[in-house]
């Protein structure tokens, strides 16, 4: 099957397997024992804290590891919240987000009382700044925004965010989950208080992520608690994402040239499929409409050829529903149904891309002829 849902999850690198296997025999003590095995896993646990911090331009004791990505952004939310319990109970949060992160809101409303503003976004898929900075209240404490969106792939201007929020001494959150490996990412120069990464988008293992706290935070050990670590996993995170930052500009220009050459195959065929495109955009993420055409329905039929793709929506077969992103980027219900993902990885060919279009055209000809 061809595979082209890597903004779901990617296969583990032959690199992460090599390491999860070794440490899983040799390191398999507990990091907090104070024998020599669990010292032994405690090691591993702190060089890769200090390789992932290397990475990321920061020092070593601001970065956690996390049981995933969803972990982390919620870790995050919350060890934020703690910081300013005592300044007010508002949070502004971009209308693209992540379920893991706009569920814990919903409960934090309900549970905790907190008052949550949805930030709208521009038709360009950008969050809008205009409106943020009227959104920003006294008791406002905390603002969340995802670095790139899982879904049509736009890239948020954090930096001016970060810039905006640090005048007004409001913390920020930003999730970078599906920038992180494909982006050039230096914390250090990014006044963020918090950004989550997650391993299985980069060729990691899954169940395993990290999550930086700026060090001005000081979360506590008992704060951050992950119960036992996966010393495994992390090593083999950690490996992965050495691997695909070392070949990270190498991999952007070929997603480029794959994305430009799938879009002109597109517009050749001249099919009735609107492809969306952004002025700041991963290339390797691509979103689509199609006229008529339900995103679920679709999706199967890509399946029965042998490609896997997305609607980026939870759908069950005849009960898709609207997709998010495009509810936020103003499009009607109906057309929202009709959205289908394209991730590129590194195993992604022309051949592939090439298959893809002849079977969205069969698809569309097979759906005019009923």
């Amino acid at each position: 099957m061809i595979y082209l849902d890597y903004a779901a999850t990617t296969p583990m690198s032959n690199e992460a397997i090599s390491v999860y296997q070794e440490i899983a025999q040799q390191a398999y003590g507990n990091a907090f024992s104070l024998h020599d095995i669990g010292t032994i896993a405690n090691d591993i646990v702190t060089y890769s804290q200090q390789q992932l911090a290397e990475l990321l331009h920061v020092n070593p004791q601001t970065i956690h590891f996390t049981k995933g990505g969803t972990h982390a952004n919620q870790l995050a939310i919350d060890l934020l919240l703690k910081k300013q319990k005592n300044k007010g109970k508002h949070i502004i949060v971009s209308s693209l987000e992540h379920k893991s992160i706009t569920t814990h809101l919903n409960r934090l409303e309900v549970n905790q009382s907190y008052e949550i503003t949805y930030l709208p976004i521009t038709s360009d898929g950008m969050v809008d700044l205009n409106q943020l900075k009227q959104l920003i209240r006294i008791d406002t404490v905390l603002v969340i925004v995802q670095h790139v969106n899982s879904e049509i792939g736009t890239i948020q201007p954090i930096q001016q965010i970060s810039n905006l929020l640090k005048e007004k001494q409001i913390l920020f959150h930003c999730d970078g989950i599906q920038a992180f490996g494909k982006l050039a990412i230096n914390l250090k120069s990014l006044p963020v208080d918090s950004y989550a990464l997650s391993s299985h988008k980069i060729y990691g293992p899954k169940g395993i992520g990290a999550l930086y706290v700026h060090k001005d935070l000081h979360p506590t050990k008992e704060e951050i608690d992950s119960g036992t670590l996966d010393v495994p996993a992390i090593a083999s995170f950690v490996t992965a994402a050495k691997k695909v930052i070392a070949n990270q500009t190498e991999q952007l220009t070929n997603m480029y040239s794959l994305r430009r050459t799938f879009e002109k195959q597109l517009l050749a065929r001249k099919l009735p499929v609107e492809m969306l495109t952004f002025n700041k955009q991963l290339p390797s993420i691509i979103g689509m409409v199609l006229d008529d055409i339900p995103g679920d329905y679709a999706m199967l039929q890509f399946n029965q050829a042998g490609i896997a793709i997305s609607t980026g929506s939870a759908c069950t077969v005849d009960n898709q529903e609207p997709n998010s992103t495009m509810l936020a980027l103003g499009y009607k219900a109906d057309k929202a149904k009709r959205f289908i993902r394209l991730s590129l990885g590194k195993t992604t060919t022309e051949n592939d891309l090439a298959k893809a279009v002849q079977v969205c055209e069969n698809m569309i000809n097979k759906w005019y002829v009923i």
